[in-house]
């Protein structure tokens, strides 16, 4: 196994953590949104929103985000343990790095430039270095 189909496979395995931790963050956020108080407003990029609206778009977030990580991970593991099926995966990173890119804007755009510029920066690292991974591969399995 080349090093790079051993670093995506470490990577993906990575995105599973992730993946769990959305799933437990989106059932927790629906699960406790009814204990909010209906009349609360949290202003966001200067808009202002009923709060449990605010949590179940977080929740469903939450939880589409963990399913999509899960596939995606498994995908990149599919995909570094037999090299010729790894396109799916390399098309689903492209998507991830579009949507990496998205999250930065529109966090700045609502939040500034605040402490999650981390998260964001991360998330984009991750993103393009699966991507580039599975490229590689892709030429590994070609050859």
């Amino acid at each position: 196994m080349s090093k790079e189909r051993k670093l995506l496979k470490i990577v993906c395995f990575l995105y599973v953590l992730d993946a769990l931790a959305c799933l437990v963050f989106g059932g927790i956020t629906l699960a406790g949104m009814g204990l909010l108080d209906p009349a609360d407003v949290v202003s966001v990029g200067g808009i202002d929103f009923n709060l449990q609206a605010w949590a179940v778009i977080f929740g469903i977030w939450g939880i589409v985000s963990g399913v999509f990580y899960l596939i995606y991970a498994g995908a990149g593991i599919r995909g570094a343990n037999t090299p010729r099926k790894i396109g799916p995966f390399r098309a689903m990173s492209l998507v991830a790095v579009v949507f990496s890119v998205v999250g930065l804007v529109l966090g700045v755009a609502l939040d500034g430039a605040a402490a999650n510029m981390s998260m964001y920066v991360v998330s984009i690292v991750f993103a393009v270095l699966c991507f580039v991974l599975s490229g590689k591969i892709k030429e590994q399995a070609e050859r």
